[in-house]
């Protein structure tokens, strides 16, 4: 499945020496966000929204799903340190839920660490760090 606005970003910023990466990059991040995908972070929400505000649990339920949809985009990367450190995102976003201080240095940290680690990586892949940056701030903000 094709999706229009993950089609444009990657014309956007085209990449001759990575190409083939980019389009297996590209084919992993429209399997990802699917019907299935939407609805499960939607339930997520629901549920979280049981022990706090609606915003935090969209900032929980963010961290969670892009620790998820991480580990599946670079599911080729070795465990450790990489998806060990996606694990780690799920499991501090999570902790969101008793105290909104994890969250929000892990999400700050991860970000700013995963934009130093991946300085050549292509521009679209840096928008999901940029993202966690952001939902760390947003902890901050709503905290």
């Amino acid at each position: 499945m094709k999706i229009p606005f993950i089609e444009k970003l990657f014309q956007m910023f085209k990449d001759k020496e990575n190409e083939r990466r980019l389009k297996n990059l590209k084919e992993r991040v429209c399997e990802a966000i699917s019907l299935p995908t939407i609805l499960l972070f939607g339930l997520l929400v629901r549920v979280l929204t049981s022990f706090v505000s609606w915003i935090k649990a969209l900032l929980i339920s963010w961290g969670v799903f892009d620790g998820i949809l991480s580990n599946y985009i670079y599911r080729e990367e070795k465990f450790f340190p990489y998806q060990f450190l996606r694990y780690g995102r799920i499991i501090a976003n999570l902790s969101g839920i008793v105290s909104p201080i994890i969250p929000m240095l892990w999400n700050i940290s991860d970000g700013i660490c995963s934009m130093i680690i991946y300085e050549r990586a292509h521009p679209v892949e840096n928008f999901s760090r940029l993202g966690r940056v952001l939902n760390g701030v947003m902890f901050v903000a709503f905290g």
